[in-house]
């Protein structure tokens, strides 16, 4: 979990865009291998509060390890279910709508269809 923390941190604080999207693509592979009794409400309200990052692609990674951690981040539904309808309407190939919808259906959620909307950059 030391480890785990440490990444979290990264996500947090790192300088750059590039570096905050490497460790909260670290955190997804982390929480891929993690055993379900480890995970902690606190863990999830740490990897959630990620989600507030300005950076879609560091929100896309962040939605994944949530979405790794299955109906134990149950928790996050909410505040993914209210990023979902903004996040849909970023321009591009890959953004934090597929991360969010990914993580829904994994705890269990089936999410709304993406709106009918005017992409906006990411």
């Amino acid at each position: 979990m030391k480890l785990m923390e440490e990444v979290i941190a990264k996500v947090r604080s790192d300088k750059t865009v590039d570096a905050r999207t490497d460790a909260a693509e670290r955190l997804a592979s982390l929480t891929k291998k993690i055993n379900a009794k480890e995970v902690t409400a606190a863990l999830v309200n740490d990897i959630t509060s990620l989600l507030d990052s300005p950076d879609d692609s560091v929100r896309y990674w962040v939605a994944t390890a949530l979405g790794n951690l299955g109906s134990a981040a149950k928790a996050a539904v909410p505040k993914l279910e209210k990023m979902l309808p903004e996040a849909d309407c970023i321009n591009g190939t890959i953004t934090s709508a597929s991360g969010i919808r990914y993580a829904l259906i994994k705890m269990g959620i089936k999410p709304p269809p993406p709106p009918k909307c005017v992409r906006i950059a990411g």
